[in-house]
Formats: structure tokens, C-alpha cells, sequence
């Protein structure tokens, strides 16, 4: 027999059914006509199938609104019939069912990632590892160049930005330790172009010795220091490099790096940390260095700073200050035993 009520609307069915908490009267039951076999009369006894039982309104109701639902996230015919058959379980057993369901589910991604192609450094990543490498050993922000300072900022921002790096490769340590390798590789290699580049820029090793006269000027050696890099020539960047130059005429050996980060340091405790006067110690490098090197007949142009390099001078400010603070936090309420911090203290600004 035909529902007289009407079909439920095509969209959004399932939702105005839920709501429907009007159970439906149901309809009254109708005594099939009789079929005559052989003759015989409606007086006569006869075999009749029994009606089939009445659904429930309300299951009726819940049945059709998970075929709409079903039917909206295109699933099988099968599927939405299998939702549909479990109205008719207790909770019990459909609440076993769903873990068991979700143990499949967890099986079968096991199963997938088992068969994942073994993890590598895209190109792509390695560019952007490549161009950050820069920016941290190009900072004026930065306060030493050895250690894992700027090596974990540089992880921070891979974990920040991501790139195409697998969702939660710091849980993997054999895939992370990969990523470290990579970023290791570049800075190594930075340090060692821009060693290189001071020692050209002098003439070291020419012989006979190149003039001073004939040396690169500092804003030609910044120039040269940030080309293919995110980084502009500034008047900090220009001082640190001098800076960088001045240090490798006194020690040009394996550790300059370490003979540099020893002259931040004693910049930074000769001048109490007061940015006045770092800036001053930094604008004689600065001028110095011009009339050392090459001739003194140029400007050297003060550039806004790329956005690149202006994220990794805020994430280099960050760590310091997170630093700065869980120093705090160990020495006590007297701030004895802080000491120094390698952060922004003005360190570089010219």
C-alpha cells in the first residue's frame, strides 16, 4: 500500500525528518481480499499469508533520513543499507561494531604506510633551506654563528612553515634526523662562501699581493654576500661585515668563526649591553674598514629589508627572548646567574 504522506524533499530531507518528533499515526490495517481457488465460496476456510508486520514510525523516519544522509555523502547502495540495519541492534552492539569499524580503518592506513616511499628532502625544500641559511648567517640579529643556535632556529621555521615536509616528521627520528642533516649541509656551506669571499675579497693568496687600493670595497663585498640570497644590502649588514673582515685578517684559520663569535661577545660586555653604544662600536668598523679596503668614494644605500629576512630577524628575536626568559626563570627571584643572552642586543645596528 502506497504512504499517503509525501516523499521527503530531495535536499535537506534527512534534517527536516530528524526533527520530526511527531510520531505518525499508523495507518489502519486492511484485510486483503480474499482470492477464490477451485471455486470455493468466501464462506469457506482458506490458507492466507500473514501480514507482514507494521516498521515503527519512528524507526521509518530514522530509516529515511539515513538514506538521504547516505545518499548526500555518496555512498554505496550497500553501505547506506548496512546503516540502515543497524537501527535494529541495542546500542551495545552497535557501539562494538564502530570499533570494530575503526580498528579496520587504523589497520588498513598501518597497512598503507607501510608501504610509504622512504622519506627525502624535496628540491624544492632544499632551496628554501638553502635561501633561510642565509638570511640567519646574513642577520644582524644574530650573535653567534657557532653552536646549535641558529641551526634550531632555522628547525623552528621548517615546523612553522612546513613547506612539503611530512605531517609530524619530528615524531619520526629517522626521517627528522634527514631533515637536520640538510639544514647542517647548508650551513656548513654558507660559512664556507662567505670565508671564501672575504678572503677574495682582500686577494689572499695572490701572488704578488693585491694593493689595498684594489681590495673590494664593503658595499661591494655585501653586494657579493647577498647575491641569489632573500637578503639587501644595509648599513648594519655592511658593518657586520666588516666586522666579519677585520676578524679574518686576525684569524683567518679554522676557527675564524669562533675568534668572531668571541668578538660579539666582548662588543656586547664592553658596552653593557647599552645599544648607543654598540651601534657606535659597529660604525667605526664600519669606517675603518672603507678606508682599508678599497677606495672610498661610494654610498652605501640603506635597503628596506625583504620580508624573508625580516621573519627570520623576528624568529632570531624570539629565541632570545624565550632564552632570556627561562634564564630568568633558573636564576630566581634575585636574577642572579642569568648572564648574557645570545639575542637581539642591538648587536649590528649601524
Amino acid at each position: 500500500m502506497a504512504s499517503t504522506s509525501p516523499p521527503p524533499p530531495a535536499e535537506d530531507g534527512w534534517l527536516a525528518a530528524m526533527d520530526d518528533v511527531t510520531p505518525v499515526a499508523p495507518r489502519p490495517m486492511r484485510k486483503r481480499p480474499r482470492i477464490v481457488l477451485n471455486g470455493n465460496s468466501d464462506d469457506e476456510d482458506e490458507d492466507e499469508l500473514p501480514a507482514a508486520p507494521p516498521r515503527p514510525a519512528a524507526q521509518t523516519t530514522f530509516a529515511a533520513a539515513i538514506h538521504c544522509l547516505g545518499e548526500s555523502k555518496h555512498l554505496r547502495p550497500e553501505q547506506i543499507s548496512d546503516a540502515q540495519d543497524a537501527l535494529n541492534d541495542p546500542p551495545a552492539v552497535q557501539g562494538a561494531k564502530l570499533i570494530l569499524l575503526l580498528h579496520e580503518f587504523h589497520n588498513r592506513l598501518d597497512g598503507l604506510a607501510a608501504f610509504k616511499e622512504t622519506f627525502a628532502v624535496s628540491d624544492d625544500t632544499r632551496v628554501n633551506i638553502n635561501h633561510y641559511a642565509a638570511a640567519i648567517l646574513l642577520s644582524t640579529h644574530l650573535t653567534a654563528y657557532r653552536g646549535e643556535a641558529a641551526k634550531d632556529i632555522l628547525l623552528n621555521i621548517l615546523k612553522v612553515n612546513r613547506f612539503d615536509l611530512p605531517p609530524k616528521i619530528e615524531s619520526n627520528p629517522a626521517d627528522f634526523a634527514k631533515l637536520v642533516s640538510v639544514v647542517e649541509k647548508a650551513f656548513t656551506q654558507k660559512r664556507a662562501d662567505i670565508k671564501k669571499a672575504l678572503g677574495q675579497s682582500m686577494g689572499v693568496g695572490e701572488k704578488p699581493p693585491r694593493p689595498r687600493g684594489e681590495h673590494q670595497s664593503i658595499f661591494m663585498l655585501t653586494q657579493h654576500l647577498v647575491q641569489g640570497t632573500k637578503c639587501a644590502v644595509t648599513l648594519e649588514l655592511a658593518a657586520r661585515v666588516a666586522l666579519m673582515r677585520q676578524v679574518y685578517r686576525e684569524d683567518p684559520s679554522k676557527d675564524f668563526w669562533k675568534t668572531l663569535d668571541k668578538k660579539l661577545r666582548k662588543i656586547r660586555d664592553a658596552s653593557s649591553g647599552d645599544a648607543k653604544r654598540i651601534t657606535r662600536a659597529f660604525q667605526s668598523i664600519l669606517q675603518t674598514d672603507r678606508d682599508a679596503h678599497g677606495i672610498n668614494d661610494y654610498n652605501i644605500p640603506n635597503n628596506p629589508k625583504q620580508s624573508l629576512q625580516s621573519e627570520v630577524d623576528s624568529r632570531i628575536d624570539a629565541a632570545a627572548a624565550d632564552k632570556a626568559a627561562s634564564l630568568a626563570g633558573a636564576a630566581g627571584p634575585s636574577g642572579t646567574g642569568a648572564g648574557a643572552v645570545d639575542g637581539t642586543d642591538g648587536v649590528g645596528d649601524a
